[in-house]
């Protein structure tokens, strides 16, 4: 899958309470910790950036925020990986943005239904407090796909009186858009490109009870925190070459013939999407860098002045990571793109610890203190 198409133990609010049904009825409250899941459109995390930055530039708090986005999932997946990737980091609001991939991959309405009604029990259950986003639109090319969207979306608005939920209507602020001659979308007309997600940004905030923060015309990226750098890149071009294990890790020594790649990278890119991923701390030129091939190796220092415990976070087409000597992780099923997608515990030694990857064309790696950044 290409860059491009990517954009992919509870607390509760202070401000919960108790509809006369018995129904748990929100208030809007800024919280502290939101996880956004999703699909690719949430994976690629701009509407998220883009709130957290209109919140900050208004003065208000400013939430952690959680990218819990895979490209190409639907209501059924998310429900299946609620544990993994929502409740283990302590949300206390979950906004919940699915519909688009059953609609494309025809989900009968009835089983999109039941898969987000177990997502809403389960949270009420936790209860973790849930933001429903109506569905972004859908473009020419899909343009029955988006009559279909009515129904879906007819079901979420249901759920949500039902379950006493907040809604950002995101289709709504979209179509809007869109009928004053505005493109939301992308070429494939499926994900929003950048105006499509400032509309996406707009119906959360309104809904979070900030219908009076501007959403910023541009967006201001800053690195993800503790990337690696500089790394040492050298490209593998015969696809039948042995993956990396302890004996072969052992032996690496970067020469002349290996790369050097600083992060961020200082060249922008051509594409929005690409730019921001630059600027979050992505190796997104390896091709430009060390040439076209299927595979990269890289190597990099982290200096630790004690004996400590960290997380290894991992993002784009990272295959394996070998932190001194032993590996720590490999790419299993697909878990996103996004920065964090997996979160490894990790024991580092005082004085230098080497990391050893093997990637894909595009990667994130960093290492910070928690896993809750």
């Amino acid at each position: 899958m290409s860059a491009q198409s990517l954009w992919l133990i509870a607390l509760p609010l202070s401000a919960l309470a108790l509809g006369a049904a018995g129904a748990e009825k929100e208030t809007p409250a800024l919280p502290s910790r939101i996880v956004f899941l999703g699909d690719s459109i949430t994976d690629g995390f701009s509407y998220p950036s883009l709130v957290r930055q209109a919140l900050r530039e208004a003065g208000k708090p400013v939430p952690v925020c959680v990218n819990a986005g895979i490209g190409g999932d639907t209501a059924k997946g998310m429900r299946a990986r609620l544990d993994r990737d929502v409740l283990v980091h302590r949300p206390d609001l979950v906004t919940l943005s699915a519909g688009i991939n059953d609609v494309l991959h025809k989900v009968a309405l009835e089983g999109y239904e039941a898969d987000v009604r177990a997502i809403l029990e389960r949270m009420k259950q936790e209860k973790v407090p849930v933001l429903i986003l109506t569905t972004s639109v859908l473009g020419g090319k899909t343009e029955e796909a988006d009559r279909r969207l009515a129904g879906h979306n007819a079901i979420l608005r249901k759920l949500a009186e039902e379950y006493g939920r907040r809604v950002a209507d995101v289709y709504q602020v979209m179509d809007a858009e869109r009928k004053k001659g505005t493109k939301v979308l992308e070429e494939d007309d499926v994900h929003p490109n950048y105006a499509g997600h400032r509309c996406m940004a707009q119906a959360v905030l309104d809904a979070l009870g900030c219908a009076d923060v501007p959403v910023p015309e541009k967006m201001k990226v800053e690195p993800y925190p503790g990337l690696l750098t500089p790394w040492r890149l050298k490209a593998v071009a015969d696809p039948k070459a042995a993956v990396l294990d302890e004996n072969s890790v052992a032996a690496l020594k970067p020469d002349a013939s290996w790369t050097t790649l600083n992060l961020p990278e200082s060249e922008p890119q051509a594409h929005w999407w690409s730019e921001q991923t630059r600027q979050e701390g992505f190796a997104v030129s390896l091709e430009k860098a060390a040439g076209k091939a299927p595979r990269y190796l890289a190597c990099a220092a982290l200096t630790a002045e004690q004996a400590r415990k960290a997380y290894v976070n991992t993002g784009g087409g990272l295959q394996t990571v070998w932190l001194n000597g032993k590996r720590i992780y490999k790419a299993g099923d697909w878990t996103g793109y996004h920065p964090g997608r997996e979160r490894i515990p990790v024991e580092l030694q005082a004085g230098e610890n080497s990391v050893v990857i093997e990637t894909g064309p595009q990667f994130f790696l960093s290492v910070t203190d928690d896993n809750r950044w």
